[in-house]
């Protein structure tokens, strides 16, 4: 019998608890053993079995994780994926991978020294609407498409109390939040971009972080469109 994956989660807020554990509990192979909980105790309730940590350190010292899974605010996901690497542990790392290139370039470095699988979770490759419009593109029914548009719009006139993507903070707003979904399906149906250029800004009055986004990515023949707003 093949030796099941043991999974470390950073963090149960809603990623961890709806784009997550629920793979993790249910695909064969994968065991849920240890959870990060910087102060409660939530994942409890429903995984009484799973044990909780409370710092990266831990989690990523367990001997108990094999497979550790970051779905913490965007400003940890270089540090935390860089431990876990380092620790001898593959990471699956939440969306958006890192908040700059730098960063992007060290942990690929820093997977590959260490010879641990590193990947980035994009769901929304996978979702019904998303591969209607490949295979629909990959088979030219619509002939040469000349231009694409999408978006992905999420009203909140008021900013969300205590949510760290309305905190002005490296990787927040939404550009990283929803923009990096829009931003990957692009490069995924059409390659790299020649040119690039954005208006990004905040709309709502009292807002602390970008709100807005308006996207262009020139790919010669065909042009994206990718538009978000939280008004």
């Amino acid at each position: 019998m093949n030796k099941k994956i043991k999974v470390g989660v950073a963090g149960y807020g809603m990623s961890a608890k709806l784009f997550h554990i629920p793979f993790v509990t249910t695909v064969e192979g994968y065991e849920f053993t240890t959870i990060l909980e910087r102060s409660k105790s939530e994942s409890k309730k429903k995984f009484p079995q799973v044990k909780i940590v409370r710092t990266i350190d831990e989690l990523v010292s367990s001997p108990d994780t094999d497979l550790i899974v970051v779905t913490t605010p965007n400003d940890t996901h270089f540090e935390y994926a860089s431990k876990a690497l380092k620790a001898g542990k593959h990471v699956v790392l939440e969306k958006p991978f890192t908040n700059t290139i730098e960063e992007a370039k060290e942990l690929i470095a820093v997977a590959r020294s260490s010879g641990k699988i590193l990947s980035v979770y994009h769901n929304r490759r996978y979702v019904s609407d998303f591969l209607t419009i490949r295979d629909i593109l990959s088979k030219k029914l619509l002939g040469d498409v000349h231009e694409y548009s999408c978006n992905f719009d999420r009203y909140r006139s008021e900013a969300k109390p205590q949510a760290w993507r309305e905190e002005p903070k490296p990787g927040s707003g939404i550009l990283y939040d929803l923009g990096s979904h829009l931003i990957d399906q692009a490069l995924v149906l059409f390659g790299l971009p020649k040119t690039i250029t954005a208006a990004i800004r905040a709309q709502r009055p009292h807002s602390m972080v970008d709100d807005y986004f308006n996207i262009w990515l020139d790919f010669g023949f065909t042009r994206a469109i990718l538009h978000s707003s939280m008004l």
